[in-house]
């Protein structure tokens, strides 16, 4: 998984939770100020018109046994003196009866549409208030009338006990229609406070659960980040001190693709650590083996010489003892010989002298020069190409491969060659019935001084590669069976030639 994507994962997170904490706000706020509405609409105007009537009870309660005093006040006055005062004060009052009376008649009003709109079947309330009030309100007023008139006090005491009861019936009228509101409000109160409870409730658990799997996910963010960094920077480690290990990282994010390149980094500073090494050891080999073998070349030569004339003068007079002995010496001349022209085949390919050659007679002209046993076969290719080439470095060439096929098999076999056209490039290729490479050995065959034989120098197939890679081409190698395939441009390209060699173009076929 890309860095991207797991960071927009968590920013989808993120916006799913804004996302659900307000779809739950908004949902459950809507059921709020539904039952908000309901509460200030139906319920709570309802409870304040009982309130209202209640106060207009008490005020025309209040206000006409006040007017009762202070017309008993002015009845029992025996001179003029502050009978004025008591008037006015009894019009004050009764101007309090009017407002309580209009206070009662907006309040009792609305409290019966609403009954009517909200609770239809409780209109019972409604008609034992309004019965109570007409009564209480009549009485009042014939009692007040009664008292100014200056009727019998009797009567008069006769209406303020209806009047009294009057008002104690209303009240009781108007407190078993508040018993009946003051469930309704309670209710919708519990309501809106459980929806609120709810929400608050349901908000917690989407951040809980949030909190959580943002925990898990910036763990598991982290985990897949940190992880393969730090063992990105113990591969970078041991490559600084020279161990080419590989991170074998898998995946498709950065970091596995940062891991990929420091595996090819790795591969290329082990490629050339390796060449490194090789153009060290061959440096301080080249010019001691070139010097050796110059040296050894000379000693050798006098010795074959001298092998020679002492077999022709010895050749009537030699036993079979001596004969073998002499034998002896000459092959092991000619191993040190061949040992010895490796050796400077690898050290000398300095330039190049090219010709127009044909193959057929570059591997003709190696296998003559080649010392491959009768047992072994060679079936030579059936066509032939024109290259332009070193004819004699690739003789060499030929003449290692064809020696390590015969090795191979033991001195017994066949070995084929084939000659393949590719338009710009030609393949050499030459097989044999041994028992093949071990696969351990794959990678070093090519390697200056590897050798698994008891006898060699180790250098054939490094003289081989080289000489071939001066060309412009390649060699490579495949087991079940043996094939060495050599690639050949039929026209080098950039390689160093001698100073007086003559350009030659291939005729055109």
């Amino acid at each position: 998984m890309r860095l991207k994507t797991k960071f927009s994962l968590e920013v989808l997170l993120l916006i799913s939770l804004i996302g659900m904490v307000s779809i739950i706000a908004v949902l459950n706020t809507k059921q709020v100020q539904d039952s908000f509405l309901d509460l200030s609409i139906q319920t709570l105007p309802t409870w304040d018109a009982l309130k209202d009537m209640r106060l207009a009870n008490s005020l025309i309660l209040s206000s006409t046994l006040e007017v009762l005093i202070l017309q008993d006040a002015i009845n029992n006055q025996e001179d003029e003196f502050g009978v004025s005062d008591y008037e006015e004060q009894i019009e004050n009052e009764i101007f309090e009866i009017e407002t309580a009376k209009s206070l009662f008649s907006e309040s009792f009003t609305r409290y019966s549409i609403l009954m009517e709109e909200n609770f239809p079947e409780s209109n019972i309330y409604v008609d034992d208030i309004s019965k109570n009030w007409n009564d209480l309100v009549i009485t009042s007023n014939k009692m007040i009338r009664f008292n100014i008139n200056g009727n019998n006090a009797r009567e008069v005491l006769e209406l303020k006990n209806d009047f009294e009861n009057s008002v104690q019936l209303l009240n009781q009228n108007i407190f078993s229609a508040n018993s009946f509101i003051e469930p309704q409000v309670k209710s919708r109160q519990a309501v809106v406070e459980s929806l609120v409870d709810n929400t608050t409730t349901q908000i917690l658990i989407v951040l809980n659960i949030f909190i959580g799997a943002s925990l898990a996910f910036k763990f598991f963010i982290t985990k897949s980040i940190s992880r393969p960094l730090i063992k990105l920077r113990k591969t970078a480690h041991k490559i600084a001190e020279g161990e080419f290990v590989k991170t074998e990282m898998k995946g498709d994010d950065e970091i596995s693709d940062l891991g990929k390149d420091i595996d090819m980094m790795s591969t290329e500073l082990q490629k050339l650590n390796r060449a490194l090494v090789t153009s060290e050891r061959l440096s301080s080999i080249g010019s001691l083996s070139s010097r050796l073998a110059h040296d050894l070349r000379n000693p050798l030569s006098v010795i074959k010489n001298s092998m020679e004339i002492l077999k022709f003068r010895l050749n009537d007079n030699m036993d079979e003892n001596i004969n073998h002995q002499i034998a002896m010496v000459g092959r092991a001349v000619s191993r040190m010989s061949h040992q010895i022209e490796d050796v400077l085949d690898f050290v000398n390919i300095a330039s190049l002298k090219l010709e127009n050659s044909s193959l057929i007679t570059v591997i003709e002209s190696a296998i003559l020069s080649t010392d491959i046993p009768k047992s072994v076969k060679i079936n030579l290719p059936k066509n032939s190409v024109t290259i332009r080439c070193d004819p004699y470095r690739m003789e060499v060439v030929i003449s290692n491969l064809l020696k390590n096929a015969s090795q191979a098999m033991e001195g017994k076999g066949e070995i084929s060659i084939r000659v393949l056209d590719q338009k710009e490039d030609v393949l050499i290729e030459i097989e044999d019935q041994g028992q093949g490479i071990p696969q351990e050995n794959m990678d070093k065959i090519f390697e200056p001084l590897f050798t698994t034989k008891q006898s060699g120098t180790g250098l054939g197939l490094a003289s081989c590669i080289s000489i071939v890679e001066k060309h412009g081409g390649s060699i490579s190698v495949k087991n079940n069976p043996t094939v060495f395939t050599v690639q050949l441009p039929k026209v080098p390209k950039n390689v160093k030639l001698e100073e007086k060699q003559i350009e030659k173009q291939i005729p055109n076929e």
